[in-house]
């Protein structure tokens, strides 16, 4: 594991990695490389958009999967927010909460938008997303895959499934982080929204996204949550990004004067004590070493506070009608 905590500026991203410059491996190669890669999945999605058949009927046109763990006193908030911008239905793997959860959950389940899934297993998040993917890939024509403390938010639209009209000939879109800090909190306020507390944020997006996957086609593995491949005529293609660019081989291209579609709006650490009981006293869902993982985050916040150097917004549009659903469901 890497024990470097600086970040970088590099053209429209900020972001936590270098490319160590080798003579075979270096910006030139890279760029050649994800040109040719670039030209030959394009051949590919255009052939597959001509022989495409009549699309398949699904029962939801978008719903997210998520894995969570003690996080009652986000969950009410998190689910009506995105019911809100468009998504159907929510697959939520419960890993071995033992806060309040099902209290929250239950009215969304009685009224069939949530599919509550006991998952007991230990660093086990990939898994639960590529068990999510197995048994309701025929249910929904797009599915999701996002965490407790990130927020979809469209830009462009006030309806993520109008958004996603444009990429039905894609298999796979990589949305970039927006990252948002603590506003200076010590202690969140149990009373106010995530949404309408945090406002804190990055000047530029992260080079790390999150994906939305069309059902039409076939994920080829689940090795990595910010990019997952999929398949075009057997094939394993790397997603496109919002702008539809590919991203692959590190390179992440915004073309030039290009406005924002949509961002995952990241609360990473909110307050400060969030922070500690959410990054630092609980169990990792991803991988093990719980200890390693708590000391690299504790010193991590320090230099991602440092760039929180301006306030955004955007998502607040949705906030009015977040506190209606709140109140009402």
């Amino acid at each position: 594991m890497t024990d470097n905590h600086d970040y970088y500026i590099k053209g429209n991203f900020i972001t936590r990695s270098k490319h160590q410059q080798t003579l075979f491996k270096n910006d030139i190669t890279r760029y050649i490389a994800y040109i040719l890669q670039s030209i030959l999945v394009f051949v590919f999605l255009f052939f597959s958009r001509i022989t495409k058949k009549k699309s398949k009927e699904y029962k939801y046109t978008l719903s997210l999967c998520g894995i969570f763990k003690n996080e009652a006193k986000f969950l009410e908030e998190w689910i009506n927010y995105h019911l809100v911008i468009g998504v159907d239905h929510f697959y939520l793997y419960n890993n071995n909460s033992d806060d309040n959860f099902i209290e929250i959950l239950q009215p969304f389940i009685d009224k069939g938008i949530v599919d509550l899934i006991d998952w007991p297993y230990q660093q086990a998040q990939m898994a639960a997303y590529e068990d999510c993917y197995k048994k309701n890939k025929i249910d929904t024509n797009w599915l999701t895959f996002i965490d407790l403390d990130e927020f979809i938010c469209p830009i462009a639209t006030d309806n993520i499934q109008s958004w996603l009209q444009s990429y039905k000939n894609y298999p796979g879109v990589a949305v970039y982080w927006k990252q948002f800090g603590s506003n200076g909190k010590l202690s969140h306020d149990v009373s106010k929204l995530v949404i309408e507390q945090y406002t804190q944020c990055w000047p530029k997006p992260d080079t790390f996204t999150k994906m939305f996957c069309n059902m039409d086609f076939e994920i080829s593995n689940f090795d990595n949550p910010h990019l997952i491949k999929s398949k075009v005529f057997g094939f394993e293609v790397p997603p496109i990004n919002q702008y539809k660019r590919l991203i692959s081989f590190g390179v992440n291209i915004i073309p030039y004067c290009t406005n924002e579609l949509l961002q995952i709006n990241h609360y990473w650490g909110k307050a400060f004590d969030v922070f500690v009981e959410n990054k630092i006293n609980k169990t990792y869902v991803t991988v093990g070493n719980d200890d390693e993982i708590s000391q690299l985050r504790m010193r991590l916040l320090k230099t991602h506070e440092a760039m929180c150097t301006e306030r955004n917004f955007t998502i607040q549009r949705f906030l009015l009608y977040t506190k209606l659903k709140n109140s009402t469901i």
